[in-house]
């Protein structure tokens, strides 16, 4: 994914390690318990963490941009199909997230998902939830 079309959206995909996750950085441990990943480590204090899921064939999730809130989400299964629009710099990115992605989203970029298949998602960010900061702008 070209995220350098945008400064206000990050999106890499998680290494995956089998003894250890090297660093401070995120990575994903793999063992025959499952996955472990570290996708935060020192760098925020989080106000905000919610857990979310999207199913196909249902509606959208997002369709709006923040004004104050970054938030930060790891795909942890599925895949989604997802839109971008930078307001500041009429800029659209679109991409297919999968399981692995972590993304950062900035203020006043919109963000939209549609599942191309049953996806789990965690998200956090630094402030607490505010929803007089979730400003409504369809892009699918």
């Amino acid at each position: 994914m070209n995220t350098g079309v945008t400064d206000k959206l990050s999106c890499e995909r998680i290494p995956r390690f089998r003894d250890v996750i090297p660093g401070d950085g995120p990575g994903r441990l793999s063992s025959p318990a499952g996955d472990l990943v570290r996708f935060a480590n020192g760098e925020n204090t989080y106000q905000f963490a919610a857990y979310w899921d999207c199913l196909p064939g249902g509606p959208c999730r997002g369709n709006h941009y923040h004004l104050d809130k970054t938030e930060v989400m790891y795909v942890i299964s599925g895949e989604l199909r997802a839109a971008y629009y930078d307001l500041d710099t009429d800029q659209r990115v679109d991409t297919v997230l999968v399981a692995g992605d972590l993304v950062i989203v900035r203020p006043r970029l919109v963000h939209s998902y549609m599942a191309l298949s049953p996806t789990q998602v965690v998200e956090v960010a630094s402030t607490q939830y505010n929803p007089g900061d979730t400003h409504p702008y369809v892009l699918f």
